[in-house]
């Protein structure tokens, strides 16, 4: 029993760190369109650390699991680029050519099976977080799927990429959501202290 719940833990902090991570990144990216909308926003905070501490918090997402944190953290990426797919990158790639680059070197490292579960779970995180944050992307005028497309159709989407997610790796699903749900209760609660 020991075995099965030290692994259920360190895929949790696993997915906790990554998640972090991604989400410094995300608001260091998102810093003028946060401040615009009056939400906080961490890279405020922790000013020009905050790409160290996003990287600090992937090492160690990788230490703990590797092919799980980096190929999340690559469908991170890639569900990031869907608001940019034609635009031109520094790289003069555009979104949908650096998606494709990050999806062939997710699948050459880990696997189809990693890359498929990621994508998955990435895109319902994604979804269901443009569904909360639709009026904060209103405000700020950032590209938003829920008011894109609206908000029922973002919330089925969500629950359909949730249930492939889980389809595709169930044993990994489960913690999966616990860690990443401690990121977003503990970036909630630490917003309200802020307030």
């Amino acid at each position: 029993m020991w075995p099965e719940i030290f692994e259920f833990l360190s895929t949790a902090a696993a997915v906790a760190c990554c998640s972090a991570s991604v989400k410094l990144a995300d608001d260091y990216l998102d810093k003028e369109y946060d401040a615009v909308a009056g939400k906080t926003n961490w890279a405020e905070v922790l000013g020009r650390g905050t790409m160290l501490y996003a990287m600090f918090l992937l090492a160690m997402s990788a230490g703990i699991n590797t092919r799980l944190s980096l190929s999340l953290f690559l469908a991170s990426y890639i569900v990031g680029m869907f608001n940019s797919m034609y635009e031109k990158l520094p790289s003069r790639l555009n979104g949908f050519q650096e998606s494709l680059v990050a999806l062939i070197i997710g699948v050459v490292f880990f696997d189809w099976n990693s890359m498929l579960f990621s994508l998955s779970f990435v895109a319902a995180v994604q979804l269901f977080d443009d569904y909360l944050d639709a009026q904060y992307d209103r405000l700020s005028g950032q590209r938003n799927l829920a008011n894109r497309f609206g908000g029922l159709e973002c919330l089925i989407m969500g629950l359909i990429c949730a249930l492939a997610a889980w389809g595709i790796n169930e044993n990994l699903f489960v913690p999966a959501v616990v860690g990443s749900a401690v990121v977003y209760i503990s970036s909630l609660s630490c917003e309200r202290v802020r307030m």
